[in-house]
């Protein structure tokens, strides 16, 4: 019977002594994952299946930032109007159509939803990307005849290729690209054209890569002869986007352009209330206040011939410009200088800006493609002409 007692005594001693098995949310032994379910098997197919543009459009969708509000957004769609206030309902909001809606008078394919935060409501356009480029094309390039669809293929690929590349590059802000010129210029299906969609379409899904990968397919107006690279913005580099010369024969291919040859003129009291105002916009690392313009002056161009460096004084010091960010000092209406590639010249109390090109001359010269295109380039040459060590492969 004593035996039996210290046993008992001794059982209970162990047991008190071991650890007990935690309880709760956060203490319970993790679940396996569940094993995934076996897709089920399918006939191989006979022959390889050719991507068509609808294939393209059910796989692909991009998320665009048309506008933000501070107050209040609607959006009409066909069976009802949406209507939404600054911060009465925080989140995201997807609103449900069976057809084509409108924001701002404008018309738009695709899903609609409002991301309302704190700030205000953000309006977003989500659909496939080749509808997107229909939008895209004719707002970046301009409207062309068919004998330059050639052109408009070009600047189609180059457009994908920069959608596909920044998918994701907005996330924090709720969409992938801004309808604006931050991004590309998007203005849904109101202007849409039949040429341009031809050209969209003739090019389903193909983009520009280099060593197989996407590429910042930058693209502008006017080079005036001789693109640029991301040097002027003081970014890194990229092999594919290297100065090149946009000539042959001593004829510029964009000539054709109203930006090869342009003036400004500024008096240094304007410049005076302008330069305060534009130096954030500038990225003046010293921003400090001052009331008069002395003078102004280049110190640095890059090899293109594009200003590298500006020199401002004032009455209360002296601050630097740097690259492209030069047109920006200048800035008034809301409007940059059309491009970096100028000179400076006094007469009296006035500044004068001699300048040439519009853009920031990186990448691709758009008035180069429709030359080159009325000349008979294709739109492979074409957009090799501008992108070094590239190829045109389907995404």
């Amino acid at each position: 019977m004593l035996y039996k007692l210290l046993f008992g005594f001794l059982v209970l001693i162990l047991f008190a002594c071991a650890p007990l098995r935690p309880v709760g949310p956060q203490g319970e032994f993790p679940v396996p994952p569940a094993e995934p379910e076996p897709s089920p098997k399918t006939e191989p197919e006979t022959k390889p299946k050719i991507p068509t543009p609808g294939d393209y459009e059910r796989r692909y969708i991009i998320d665009v930032g048309i506008a933000f509000e501070k107050k209040s957004v609607t959006i009409e769609c066909p069976n009802k109007k949406w209507e939404f206030k600054a911060k009465a309902e925080f989140g995201k909001h997807e609103i449900q159509s069976d057809g084509d809606c409108a924001y701002a008078g404008r018309a738009y394919r695709g899903k609609w939803s409002v991301l309302s935060t704190d700030s205000g409501i953000a309006v977003i356009n989500s659909l496939p990307v080749e509808d997107y480029l229909r939008g895209v094309v004719p707002h970046e390039i301009g409207r062309l005849k068919k004998n330059e669809i050639e052109a408009l293929k070009a600047q189609a690929v180059a457009a994908r290729t920069y959608a596909y590349h920044h998918l994701g590059s907005r996330k924090s802000q709720g969409f992938d690209v801004y309808a604006d010129t931050r991004d590309q210029v998007y203005n849904g299906k109101n202007d849409e054209d039949s040429i341009t969609n031809e050209a969209i379409s003739a090019t389903s899904g193909l983009v520009i890569k280099n060593n197989g990968n996407l590429i910042e397919a930058y693209y502008h107006s006017t080079c005036s002869g001789k693109t640029d690279s991301p040097e002027v913005w003081d970014s890194g580099d990229r092999p594919y986007l290297v100065s090149v010369s946009d000539s042959v024969n001593g004829r510029v291919y964009c000539a054709l352009s109203k930006y090869m040859n342009w003036e400004e003129k500024f008096t240094k009291a304007e410049l005076g209330k302008l330069f305060p105002k534009n130096m954030v916009a500038a990225k003046v690392e010293n921003v400090f206040p001052f009331s008069k313009v002395e003078q102004v002056f280049i110190t640095e161009k890059f090899p293109s011939g594009r200003v590298k460096r500006l020199v401002v004084f004032t009455d209360k010091g002296s601050f630097e410009v740097f690259g492209d960010r030069t047109r920006w000092i200048f800035q008034r209406g809301g409007r940059a200088l059309p491009s970096a590639l100028f000179n400076i010249s006094r007469e009296k109390d006035n500044i004068i800006i001699n300048g040439s090109g519009f853009g920031h001359g990186i990448g691709m010269c758009q008035m180069g493609v429709i030359a080159r295109a009325r000349e008979g380039q294709k739109f492979e040459e074409i957009l090799k002409a501008y992108y070094t060590d590239v190829s045109i492969e389907e995404y």
